[in-house]
């Protein structure tokens, strides 16, 4: 197959972000031809993700998508190859795992842009998956016979954890509601301990009509596109600062490139990218690409939670457990909203930092889908073994029960329709920010309750990490220089507040406070003083890293690593960070 790397012209509303770089392939070369998805009964071979872009010649859409797309996804011949089981899911008897949900879902088109009117994990009722669905292209490719081929980017999102797995669905259509059988491939994931290839062919149809709130759609669509932060290849880096060397980023000798997943550096509001490689060949969307938080949500809703709480009402970090978690016994008292954030509530098993969580009986906990379920274990699971404050002890549901207290004593003060991840985080931060759609929504808990998450469960793109990072490093928590957070307990996170360094985690360097690590690098850096970097940290190899020179770096990967002394030596080769 000949490929070649191009820049697609810039149409009015493009196929593409202007200048945003794509594989092409001549079209001759295609596998999802025409006839493949006209007539087409299956998809037995993976094809290269360059299937899923447009060919060197291709046009504009000259036919508009606007209505309901469905999918038969009952009706499955699915190929599917599983190529890490460490949970050994293949053996439980529950059915799904080998077929997409139910699918259902409005689209509307304007230009080359394909917007789902539902963004984020969409609950249903599917044993394993939940659908992310994300903007699409459409585009006339000549051997099309008078159809339209569109793309949507989308992944599977476990049903009751983090895992992501992406994947890219095509298909053609005329304005009349005609419609080809859908090809869709998924064979990249961020997830340790599930991986597979599955991929189809499904038939379709396609209703059109007007869809109600498609202008909001398209708008918000576009202006999310329009603010993203500037953006280069991190190869780029060695020419716009000379002597700097980009293959520290993402570094090979950190992290196994087929474990990688997606990595960025952030410097003088300029988001250098790389990454986004599968074993099909590079992700064409990776704006588009739904990565997953796992603990660094223990850091953005609830960290930033406390945060913006304690700013509107102040005494929220003080507050006592037992006062806004009835669930909780006379043994919580003493314990405040702030110690169950930092992982010192005094109840545990065992003295091992990590061993609760890593226990058998902490499934109850991630599987249950209700409320009252999460409560009860972080409320009576482990008895109470030292004051407040004393003993760090990793513990998901710690973090659980500190954003129910929030959560609790929001409404209390605003009313029960009150949600502090929507009132707070997003209203009065992930708005503020840009942040996309996907961001916007969090997993909850499955009930009348509906408990937003807080030690897992966002969705998140790379430059909702490249912004976040921005805003909590180089903007020092001030957006346009107005402050949105409680600056004591930031300040704290930054190691700024002498005699709360936060609780010793995993090494004498390396401090956890309010919902952040923070790490002192001055022994790999040479200084004479303690240098702290801020870290947000998630399972499977996942790093938000905020250096005190204004840059950041990032990366997602399911390798289980946890390492980027490579890049941070390099930023501060590029712009020395002693303190």
């Amino acid at each position: 197959m000949r490929r070649r790397r191009a820049f697609l012209v810039c149409w009015s509303l493009t196929i593409l972000s202007c200048g945003e770089p794509v594989v092409t392939q001549s079209p001759d070369s295609r596998r999802l031809t025409y006839a493949q998805l006209m007539q087409g009964n299956a998809l037995d071979e993976a094809v290269q993700l360059v299937e899923f872009t447009p060919s060197a010649d291709a046009r504009p859409a000259s036919n508009r998508f606007e209505g309901r797309l469905r999918l038969a996804t009952g009706e499955q011949s699915n190929s599917f190859e599983m190529l890490v089981d460490e949970l050994n899911f293949a053996e439980l008897e529950r059915p799904g795992m080998q077929e997409l949900p139910p699918f259902d879902f409005e689209f509307v088109q304007e230009g080359g842009l394909l917007v789902p009117l539902v963004q984020g994990p969409i609950r249903n009722e599917h044993p394993w998956w939940e659908f992310v669905l994300l903007p699409g292209r459409v585009w006339d490719e000549a051997a099309d016979g008078g159809f339209s081929r569109a793309v949507i980017p989308f992944a599977l999102k476990e049903r009751r954890e983090d895992c992501i797995h992406n994947g890219l669905m095509t298909f053609l259509f005329r304005d009349d509601g005609d419609v080809s059988r859908l090809a869709f491939q998924i064979g990249h994931q961020t997830c340790r301990y599930l991986q597979f290839e599955l991929r189809g062919l499904l038939a379709a149809s396609y209703e059109p009509g007007d869809v109600q709130g498609a202008t909001r759609a398209v708008t918000t669509a576009l202006t999310h596109r329009e603010s993203r932060l500037p953006q280069r290849p991190i190869e780029q880096l060695a020419d716009d600062y000379p002597g700097a060397d980009p293959a520290e980023f993402g570094s090979t000798e950190e992290i196994s490139p087929s474990d990688m997943t997606a990595f960025g550096f952030v410097i003088d509001g300029v988001h250098y990218v790389g990454g986004c490689n599968t074993p099909q060949g590079p992700y064409p969307y990776c704006d588009e690409m739904a990565l997953p938080s796992y603990s660094v949500a223990k850091s953005l809703v609830g960290g930033l939670g406390l945060m913006l709480m304690e700013r509107a009402y102040p005494g929220t970090a003080a507050a006592q457990i037992l006062e806004y978690v009835p669930q909780c016994g006379d043994d919580w008292d003493g314990v405040t909203i702030e110690h169950a954030l930092d992982l010192t509530t005094g109840h545990y098993d065992s003295p091992d930092a990590h061993a609760d969580e890593d226990a058998a009986i902490v499934s109850r906990f991630f599987t249950g889908e209700d409320h009252a379920t999460k409560i009860d274990f972080a409320c009576n699971e482990f008895p109470r073994k030292s004051e407040p404050g004393e003993h760090w002890a990793y513990q998901t549901w710690a973090t659980y029960l500190a954003g129910t207290a929030i959560n609790n004593r929001w409404k209390t003060i605003e009313g029960p329709a009150a949600d502090f991840f929507r009132d707070l985080i997003v209203e009065r931060l992930w708005k503020p920010l840009q942040l996309s759609l996907v961001a916007q929504a969090t997993r909850r808990t499955s009930d009348s309750v509906a408990q937003p998450f807080t030690g897992f469960g966002l969705t998140l793109l790379r430059d909702d990490i490249a912004k976040l990072a921005t805003f909590l490093g180089a903007s020092d928590g001030r957006l346009n220089g107005q402050e949105l957070l409680d600056r004591n307990l930031f300040d704290a996170i930054k190691q700024r507040i002498p005699g709360d360094p936060g609780m010793r985690a995993e090494t004498d360097r390396m401090h956890y406070n309010n919902g952040f690590r923070s790490f002192d690098v001055s022994g790999h850096l040479g200084c004479d003083k303690a240098t702290w970097l801020v870290i947000m940290s998630g399972f499977g190899g996942i790093n938000v890293v905020l250096m005190p020179n204004d840059t950041a770096y990032y990366y997602f990967s399911d390798g289980d690593v946890h390492r980027y002394l490579h890049a941070v030596r390099e930023s501060h080769a590029m712009r020395p960070m002693c303190q």
